[in-house]
């Protein structure tokens, strides 16, 4: 009896072993994507023409939380730059009474981004699936992303698995509440981004038809195509 049960712990033992090796060992890999084309300050940016902002909780009030602000706020001031030209924002409207991408659209309206300017993206169920949808609906291959720290690093592994030119800029605009909580989780948000890549090459809960994002020069064709209409 006292065999066995050594064995099973040994047993037991060794599955745990194994599991934080293989977590730690993934979490090493998906961070070695980040050491490249990562931006702390917008003006070192290239200049680009869309960007990302992933959603972040929305408070009881209709207004962004705290790190979703710094995130709008921070690509505010990259489109204030001229870095950047189009918007897409993605976040969560699963519930009749909570709307992320109108309050994110809101908000940079507020700051005085265009109207025009901003893409809605509303069937955010995680960061896999928002890239996912950037290159397939909205038809990115070069992003612009904006988010903090502890959450940059899976986008940027993310992205560059999904064959999207990808810039990332850091929003860190200050210290944030259950911060701690965000670092930790991102050690199980890693593994699972890793099984959507890499094992299951996962498809996002919904696809619909693409969505062009119309650029400036498009514009500028059709009002020259209108005025050669109306001589």
């Amino acid at each position: 009896m006292k065999k066995k049960l050594l064995y099973l712990m040994i047993f037991i033992l060794s599955i745990f072993l194994l599991l934080v090796i293989f977590i730690f060992t993934v979490n090493y890999y998906i961070l070695s994507f980040s050491k490249i084309n990562y931006f702390y300050e917008v003006e070192w940016l290239e200049q680009n023409y869309v960007w990302l902002v992933f959603w972040a909780s929305v408070l009881r009030n209709k207004k962004p939380s705290d790190i979703l602000k710094d995130r709008l706020k921070v690509a505010y001031n990259a489109y204030d730059l001229w870095k950047i030209q189009k918007i897409i924002v993605s976040g969560d409207n699963s519930r009749l009474n909570y709307n992320e991408p109108y309050v994110m659209k809101k908000y940079l309206l507020e700051l005085w981004v265009k109207d025009q300017d901003i893409y809605l993206d509303y069937a955010w169920f995680d960061t896999y699936d928002s890239l996912y949808r950037a290159k397939k609906i909205f038809g990115v291959d070069n992003l612009v992303l904006f988010t903090q720290d502890f959450h940059l690093k899976r986008a940027m592994y993310i992205g560059q698995k999904l064959w999207i030119k990808t810039l990332w800029v850091e929003t860190n605009l200050q210290k944030y509440m259950n911060e701690w909580y965000y670092n930790r989780r991102e050690l199980l948000a890693r593994i699972k981004a890793f099984l959507q890549v890499e094992i299951f090459k996962s498809k996002p809960k919904f696809l619909w038809d693409k969505i062009e994002i119309i650029t400036d020069e498009k514009i500028n064709e059709a009002k020259k195509w209108i005025l050669d209409k109306t001589k």
